[in-house]
């Protein structure tokens, strides 16, 4: 393996000539984005997301077949087991995904591909972080496949994920997935509270600054995530406090007891 191989970029190049060869002209567009795009990508530790627009529906895809490329790509990059997202999804899907009934196959850290049971318009956040933000690997520009989403939309989504990860939060998440609610929630209050979208880090600083009485435990969450899940809210005391944030960021973005 070259000494690019094991950059971002060249994973993604590699990444991007293996799925228009497995794929062939079953593969419509692909699309890169997320903090590798936007910012906040910290090597070592950040996933790679990208969205594969498909011919045919994604529930009709040799998902076996699929899955067996997945891995034989991955063993040649072993430093990114467990940092991939990619979404297939079919074109004809992605094009209404207001209203369409047509599958997504996932393939996500910790989890191997298949085929998920949520509808298209589930993942609206990613439509519009795609469409506003992503760049084109292959085929045509998202703005092409992707109907216009509104600022408004994008925030009622971002508002609805983020009483998931509250109730997630509730049920013996691990340290790494508490973190990942801190920072996730950090960043849902900051796009209710200014109408912008950043990363992480800008997020929890942001968050910090509002909220000083709560840097601590943001700190220990960014330490969390640095090490992967393996650093951090273990303890009874990080993690009571975790949930207890989780839910007081839940009221914030609500607008109750806002500062």
């Amino acid at each position: 393996m070259n000494d690019d191989a094991g950059t971002a970029a060249g994973f993604v190049a590699a990444l991007t000539q293996e799925l228009r060869r497995d794929l062939g002209d079953d593969l419509i567009a692909l699309y890169v984005y997320g903090s590798w795009v936007t910012g906040g990508f910290d090597p070592g530790v950040s996933d790679v997301d990208l969205v594969a627009v498909t011919s045919p529906d994604a529930g009709s895809l040799d998902i076996a077949r699929l899955e067996r490329m997945h891995n034989s790509f991955i063993g040649r990059f072993p430093e990114w087991i467990d940092r991939l997202e990619i979404v297939y999804v079919g074109r004809a899907t992605l094009e209404s995904f207001r209203t369409s009934l047509g599958k997504l196959a996932v393939v996500s850290p910790g989890e191997p591909l298949h085929v998920r049971e949520e509808r298209a318009a589930d993942w609206l956040q990613n439509w519009y972080l795609v469409r506003e933000t992503g760049v084109c690997l292959h085929g045509v520009d998202a703005a092409a496949i992707i109907p216009a989403i509104s600022w408004a939309e994008f925030e009622a989504a971002t508002v609805r994920y983020a009483d998931e990860l509250r109730d997630r939060s509730r049920f013996g998440a691990s340290g790494g997935s508490l973190a990942y609610a801190i920072l996730t929630m950090c960043r849902a209050l900051r796009v209710t509270r200014t109408r912008t979208h950043g990363s992480k880090q800008e997020a929890a600083a942001w968050t910090r600054e509002r909220m000083p009485g709560w840097a601590w435990l943001i700190d220990i969450a960014l330490v969390c995530r640095l090490s992967r899940g393996n650093i951090g809210l273990a303890d009874e005391k990080s993690r009571a406090a975790a949930e207890t944030f989780i839910a007081l960021l839940a009221d914030e973005i609500h607008g109750q007891n806002a500062a």
